[in-house]
């Protein structure tokens, strides 16, 4: 009796843990970390209890994870970089680990539930934006990781708006009567205030993510062909009259006309172009095995003029070219390997498997401008996310032990 008092505890305080991360997802990085770690011991403690460690080496992305980690790990041996920051590099790729850990322990009812406590945070975090548009919202130190944000933290509110409104759609379009509207009003809250908000990656990652719902999940081809014909025109409406839309996706396209391969560069576009052929090039230094993990900051400080905003950054803001220069050719194939196996194990699944399927894309998409796995602000709320995905797409049963994978 004791033993199954205990067991019940654990998975209760694995559920508790998990429903909290997902409000966590917009608020500051020490209160991701102080959910999702406790979260993983739990997630350890339940799968060592019930024996499941065959079912957790059966996990989607797992081994995929593991070789990628592997590698970074191996490339240590001829990194620049100091052991402290290698250490610290390492552990944050490490945080892969959590998808399949927690993906396998959480019961797929705490996965759903916990994936509609991120969209209902997500539908208040964009009514804030409206209300801010609208000059309702009072200042208060409250918003530093939502409105008042600045930097990457600004760019993941952004990207976990779109997957939250596309997920928010589709459960509204699954569901009852009764909490239908919910579900979709939450979604327009999310589409609003992503569409209020200063940043263009979630601009442009929401009608992927809407392309990728239809492709997969709508059935006739005609009915595919019409969403994306309405997602088309949606997006260039989008692009037309909402001022925000309009304006920031003009400054970027003028960003990159105006662009100069030089180190004085300033805008935001224009930065990434030149932080990408320099990592290019660090690339074809050392095409198959890379310059070695956390050796970038390093390489790149000798490559830039001092003093210019572009020698301040950390991470070339690409995960694949980052992986390629520390791993090479070998590490960027084993990122490809982990997306492919995310996508796949996602796509046949079927309809439980669409949560798995949007959050990879966001990952897959997020990567090609941003360090998803190098910047923890990106990378908890996803990892997170997709271990909640991964839990969700498996069938209902209370008793782990008749889980499957």
């Amino acid at each position: 009796m004791n033993a199954i008092a205990g067991d019940r505890t654990v998975d209760r305080w694995l559920a508790a843990l998990l429903l909290l991360g997902a409000w966590a997802c917009y608020l500051p990085l020490g209160t991701k970390y102080i959910t999702i770690v406790p979260a993983a011991l739990c997630a350890a403690l339940v799968l060592w209890r019930h024996r499941h460690v065959q079912r957790l080496q059966a996990a989607p992305g797992l081994w995929a994870s593991v070789a990628l980690l592997g590698a970074l790990a191996l490339s240590a041996a001829w990194s620049p970089a100091p052991w402290p920051l290698i250490g610290s590099h390492l552990g944050q790729y490490g945080l892969l680990l959590l998808v399949p850990l927690i993906g396998t322990a959480c019961p797929p009812a705490v996965a759903r539930r916990a994936l509609r406590h991120f969209m209902l945070a997500s539908a208040i975090v964009g009514l804030l934006f409206v209300l801010a548009a609208a000059d309702l919202l009072p200042a208060a130190p409250l918003w530093r990781t939502t409105i008042d944000a600045e930097g990457n933290q600004r760019i993941a509110t952004s990207i976990l708006l779109a997957l939250a409104a596309t997920l928010a759609l589709q459960t509204g379009l699954q569901a009852a009567a009764a909490p239908r509207a919910f579900w979709l009003l939450a979604a327009v809250s999310c589409a609003a205030g992503l569409a209020l908000q200063d940043r263009r990656s979630g601009m442009l990652l929401l009608p992927l993510l809407l392309v990728a719902w239809t492709l997969v999940r709508q059935p006739g081809a005609w009915r595919r062909l019409g969403l994306l014909v309405a997602i088309v025109l949606a997006a260039l409406a989008a692009s037309q009259f909402a001022d925000g839309v309009r304006g920031r996706l003009a400054e970027g396209v003028a960003e990159l006309r105006q662009y100069k391969a030089d180190d004085h560069v300033a805008t935001s576009w224009g930065q990434r172009l030149r932080m990408w052929q320099l990592t290019g090039a660090m690339v074809q230094e050392r095409p198959l095995a890379g310059h070695g993990v956390a050796s970038w900051r390093g390489l790149w400080q000798e490559r830039v003029t001092p003093g210019t905003a572009l020698a301040a950054h950390s991470t070339p803001h690409n995960e694949y070219l980052l992986l390629a220069q520390q791993a090479g050719g070998i590490g960027a194939a084993l990122w490809l390997w982990l997306l492919a196996e995310g996508l796949r194990q996602a796509a046949i699944r079927g309809a439980a498997g669409l949560p798995s399927l949007l959050v990879w894309t966001t990952i897959a998409w997020t990567g090609l401008f941003n360090a998803v796995l190098r910047d923890t602000k990106f990378s908890l709320p996803l990892i997170l996310l997709a271990a909640l995905a991964l839990a969700a797409s498996r069938p209902d049963d209370n008793r782990i032990g008749r889980q499957t994978p």
